[in-house]
């Protein structure tokens, strides 16, 4: 019941520059919803690619 009584009050602003989200947001996307895809894909050559899995696999 404590915790309805902290989304009534109205809470100060401790920081008004990039830390200035809501503190009940989630930081990247650690949250629930549809991720954010909006950047460009990673761009990776057949060979390194190939690499890349040999080296898992080997683990």
């Amino acid at each position: 019941m404590a915790d309805d009584t902290r989304q009534d009050t109205a809470q100060p602003n401790i920081s008004n520059g990039p830390n200035a989200r809501p503190r009940d947001a989630t930081i990247a996307q650690t949250g629930p919803g549809l991720p954010n895809d909006t950047s460009r894909p990673v761009e990776i050559d057949e060979d390194e690619a190939r690499r890349i899995e040999d080296r898992i696999r080997s683990l």
